[in-house]
């Protein structure tokens, strides 16, 4: 079923991610991140031509910088969106505080709408590159997709008897415990960002007065008059900081898997 008409079938009116509400501190939350998950299993693998050739290592240690820096990007436009949302409220009300952040919300904020969705894009651009690396240790009589993470997944939950025995729990993993890849990453890239998209409303908020990073948050019509947007709404959440932790967690499994199939060849 086509992921929008899932959604507006679906009872629940609110998908996609849960947020994190503990405050941030830019630089601890980067650096939490910034170390690339696949390092331990990239170091044992035979790469003499990644010097000058962008093959399918380099392909994804570019994909994981550009991803990386782009969340760092968005983790400073959290920051000053809520240190301006407080200084509004009274809560650092100083006027070199007030001017200071000023100044950085006109040379940064008109990048803020495009910094989420640049990261939403990176995000599945990473994911791409990351299965193209299970060539190099997957193993059966039928193997699935290495460009696409999209069917790669598909592929494996059509054909649960493609790959050999021992990667079983691969393919468990993926089928089962990347759901926050279809919503709502895969949708909101495909359904309204990449692609003509039916009428919508996003705009970045809070979804809570303690938290400091802001949600993307897509509403799109579920009503029977077309006319009437609001009669009936669905609501798409999009964190970036729940989608640092779902992927580094899938990283850091990968690597794990990848060395153990490895190892054991």
């Amino acid at each position: 079923m086509d992921l929008r008409e899932y959604i507006k079938n679906h009872p629940d009116n609110i998908f996609g991610h849960e947020t994190v509400s503990e405050s941030l501190n830019v630089e601890k939350e980067y650096s939490r991140f910034s170390r690339n998950p696949l390092d331990k299993f990239l170091n044992t693998v035979k790469n003499d031509d990644a010097s000058f050739i962008n093959n399918d290592i380099k392909l994804y240690q570019q994909a994981y910088s550009n991803y990386i820096l782009t969340y760092l990007r968005v983790l400073r436009h959290c920051s000053l969106a809520r240190r301006a949302e407080q200084s509004l409220h009274g809560q650092r009300a100083r006027k070199k505080s007030l001017f200071k952040i000023n100044k950085e919300i006109k040379s940064t904020g008109e990048f803020q709408l495009l910094d989420y969705q640049n990261i939403l894009i990176h995000a599945c651009i990473l994911l791409n590159r990351t299965i193209t690396l299970s060539r190099r240790f997957l193993r059966g009589k039928n193997l699935p997709s290495f460009t696409s993470f999209s069917q790669h997944k598909i592929f494996l939950r059509n054909n649960p008897e493609a790959l050999d025995n021992d990667f079983k729990e691969y393919r468990n993993k993926i089928i089962n415990t990347t759901d926050w890849y279809e919503i709502p990453l895969k949708i909101l890239r495909d359904k309204y960002l990449m692609h003509s998209a039916e009428r919508h409303m996003s705009l970045l908020g809070w979804s809570s007065s303690q938290m400091w990073e802001q949600e993307m948050i897509v509403m799109i019509s579920n009503a029977k008059d077309k006319n009437i947007f609001f009669e009936s709404v669905k609501i798409i959440v999009f964190s970036p900081r729940r989608l640092a932790r779902d992927l580094d967690e899938f990283l850091k499994w990968f690597s794990e898997n990848a060395l153990k199939a490895t190892s054991n060849t």
